[in-house]
């Protein structure tokens, strides 16, 4: 009893694997068209470059009027004096 229910088994599983078989070679197989998919995609792109190129342009800008307002405060600042250097120092004790 045992050994046909194995028989059974695999008469079935054998039909299951023919019967795919056969239902796959009939068929035609539909490919989805990829060109909407490639447009969407090259559209991303060159919005991502562009927000790049606008990124680094900010960034350049930014660089740029920092460094502008850094060369204009140091040419601006007051010359230092003959005396100042001296008094900014440690001092020494005068002897008693």
């Amino acid at each position: 009893m045992a050994e046909t229910s194995k028989t059974d088994k695999g008469q079935t599983a054998g039909k299951r694997e023919s019967g795919r078989a056969k239902r796959s070679t009939g068929r035609i197989q539909v490919r989805r068209d990829t060109a909407a998919y490639r447009a969407a995609a090259q559209e991303q792109a060159a919005r991502v470059r562009e927000e790049i190129d606008t990124a680094l342009a900010d960034g350049r800008r930014i660089r740029e009027e920092i460094e502008a307002r850094i060369e204009t405060q140091w040419h601006n600042r007051p010359a230092p004096k003959a005396g100042a250097a001296a008094k900014g120092g440690r001092r020494r004790r005068a002897k008693s």
